[in-house]
């Protein structure tokens, strides 16, 4: 029997093996560019350089794009708590305003009647507008959130709008002169006309009259309203809550004016962006 044959060494396998091509790998641009200066193929330098740099500018074009869809998205809803926080303003100097017109309605009730002979007015009547022109002081304190963040955080360059940036810029301003003109009122009620009653009429008598107090006991002082009504003093106090008054309504007015064109002009690039 003849014996098995043996494994082939592998030195007559390695002999007859097909050997395997080397990977080749793809050129770099530089490696790419250096063998067209090499080749002295000028087309192919300016070809690939051409390549390189319309992707650069192309990667920047879409950066901005991105940056610009961002910076319209943010100014969309800027402007969108701006228009909500203005036009509730507007409705909040309207009712400020309406306060001061009854307050001047007040006033000049109460002149109707001063004089040397003064006319003879219940003394319930005199309590609601005593009581009135001295606790009632309106004052405008509008929401200040919206435009005091956008201020603060330094968004007011991605109001595309010249004139809305603009008149957004000068609303403190022109605010701070309303609020100076309503100091000015609160002052002289509080350190002089409410003074000047408190050392002629009693107080009390007047609260319980219109409710401010409750006590089953009113002041046993006189109230001697016809001695109020007969003293210049008074008239000169009383006159004074409405020119104060009406000068307020003239400071409101381009507070008015303005918040009425910022959201008119707000509501404009709303439109405008809208898709």
């Amino acid at each position: 029997m003849e014996p098995l044959p043996t494994s082939t060494p592998l030195a007559s396998v390695s002999a007859t093996a097909e050997p395997t091509p080397p990977t080749r790998r793809a050129m770099t641009f530089l490696g790419r560019l250096s063998k067209a200066v090499r080749e002295q193929n000028w087309f192919a330098v300016g070809l690939e350089v051409a390549i390189v740099v319309l992707g650069v500018v192309i990667g920047f074009q879409v950066t901005a794009w991105g940056n610009e869809r961002a910076a319209r998205a943010q100014e969309r809803e800027l402007l969108r708590g701006l228009r909500s926080e203005l036009a509730a303003n507007v409705d909040h100097l309207d009712r400020v305003a309406e306060e001061h017109r009854r307050t001047i309605r007040q006033a000049r009730r109460l002149l109707a009647w001063t004089g040397p002979d003064p006319a003879d007015v219940p003394p319930a009547t005199m309590d609601t507008l005593l009581t009135a022109l001295i606790n009632e002081i309106p004052a405008y304190h509008p929401a200040m959130g919206e435009v005091e963040a956008m201020l603060g955080a330094g968004h007011l360059g991605l109001v595309r709008d010249d004139s809305l940036r603009a008149m957004l810029a000068s609303w403190p301003d022109v605010l701070e002169q309303l609020r100076a003109a309503e100091d000015e009122m609160r002052a002289d009620v509080l350190d002089r006309f409410f003074p000047y009653l408190v050392e002629r009429t009693p107080l009390v008598t007047a609260d319980l009259q219109v409710g401010y107090i409750a006590t089953d006991r009113p002041s046993q002082f006189p109230q001697r309203y016809d001695a109020l009504l007969s003293d210049v003093a008074f008239e000169n106090h009383t006159e004074n809550r409405w020119v104060m008054a009406n000068a307020i309504l003239e400071e409101g007015e381009p507070v008015r004016a303005l918040l009425g064109r910022m959201v008119g002009r707000i509501d404009r690039e709303l439109a405008s962006a809208a898709p």
